[in-house]
């Protein structure tokens, strides 16, 4: 049975927590003693990215791009989001149409998303923009109005992709306008990287794994011969920072699959060429064998097009084109540079929609997704 919770106009507990309400995209304040609220096990509530929690009353995110969405007739929406590290950031998005990003406060987990909205019909979703080293997120349920009715999530498109990648996928410094400018979580916004645009102009569900300095073998500035917790060694968790509990490969299927490492395994003083050759083959080839029907793009992204990378990738899917030959492809992002650069001389704004219009053209003629 749906589980919503009515609020008493009296609570002790309600006047506290109205009084620490965080309004994010709204004229005023959600009055929460006229609202009803949805816990988190809910059905209605729609899921994306790797999680742990479902079906319970909290649902913890720990990577770039997890989401939460509702469908619902009324004219408010809040939610209870709380976070471990005070770090992350989320962004709202209302009727397909994008919001504002907001930072998540451990003490302060209620947050008006929307308010005075036109009665009628409405989607709302809320995307962790900020990557896993930052700590674990918890979904708690979202508040609607006391007379609001929730509404079955409808999906145009069956369209899966999985993105695994390094701090280009996560969006690092996308934010950001000077290149001088080093990390902050303010400036990172998955939404606005290559990924996030491509899934979401492609209208495909999508799972991330990724994390900033990763690489397949050697991790930025790491040992020549190889890293511990590289993408192998993180890729079977549920979330970065543990390795408990094990990812459940059986709730997303890809219906393609893209791989963006290398920057940093050649970044600095250089990889053992063979041996980051070897990991990829070895990690992508297992991938193969976890989706027998998604295709595979080998990514060589935009801020490190060196002769060197290119001709280790170019072994890479040679390698992999004679165990699956039909499904393994590439396709080489523009190189950053004349368009700027965001924090830390990564991608920007305008390089991320570029490779997005790049990655977006390629699989919607490769998935025949039009």
């Amino acid at each position: 049975m749906m589980k919503m919770t009515h609020f008493a106009r009296n609570g002790l507990g309600l006047l506290a927590l109205a009084s620490l309400v965080n309004p994010i995209w709204a004229a005023s304040e959600m009055n929460l003693d006229h609202a009803t609220r949805l816990d988190a096990d809910n059905p209605h509530i729609r899921y994306s990215g790797r999680s742990e929690g479902i079906g319970t009353d909290t649902v913890t995110f720990g990577h770039s791009g997890a989401r939460v969405r509702l469908r619902f007739e009324g004219t408010s929406v809040g939610a209870w989001i709380d976070d471990e590290s005070q770090k992350n950031y989320c962004m709202v998005w209302l009727d397909g149409e994008p919001g504002k990003k907001f930072q998540l406060n451990h003490e302060n987990d209620f947050y008006t998303l929307a308010h005075d909205l036109e009665p009628g019909e409405h989607t709302v979703e809320v995307v962790r923009v900020t990557e896993g080293f930052l700590g674990l997120a918890h979904f708690k349920g979202f508040a609607l109005d006391h007379d609001a009715e929730v509404l079955d999530w409808q999906t145009a498109h069956d369209r899966k992709i999985e993105f695994i990648g390094d701090s280009i996928t996560c969006g690092y410094g996308v934010e950001a306008n000077d290149p001088k400018e080093h990390f902050t979580p303010a400036t990172e916004n998955f939404c606005l990287g290559y990924s996030g645009l491509t899934a979401r102009r492609l209208d495909a569900d999508y799972l991330v794994v990724s994390r900033s300095g990763i690489g397949m073998v050697r991790n930025y500035d790491g040992p020549y011969d190889g890293s511990d917790n590289a993408m192998p060694d993180i890729y079977p968790q549920t979330f970065y920072t543990e390795t408990e509990p094990k990812w459940d490969f059986d709730r997303f299927t890809p219906d393609v699959v893209c791989i963006n490492l290398g920057t940093n395994d050649f970044s600095t003083t250089g990889v053992n060429v063979d041996n980051y050759v070897s990991a990829y083959v070895t990690f992508a080839g297992k991938v193969l064998d976890r989706y027998p029907e998604a295709e595979l793009v080998v990514l060589e992204g935009p801020m490190n097009n060196s002769k060197e990378l290119r001709a280790a990738l170019d072994r890479v899917v040679d390698q992999l084109q004679e165990q699956a030959p039909e499904r393994v492809h590439f396709v080489e992002l523009s190189a950053q540079g004349e368009l700027g650069y965001g924090a830390d001389y990564h991608p920007n704004r305008a390089q991320s929609r570029r490779n997005a219009d790049e990655l977006t053209a390629y699989l919607a003629d490769l998935m025949d997704w039009q």
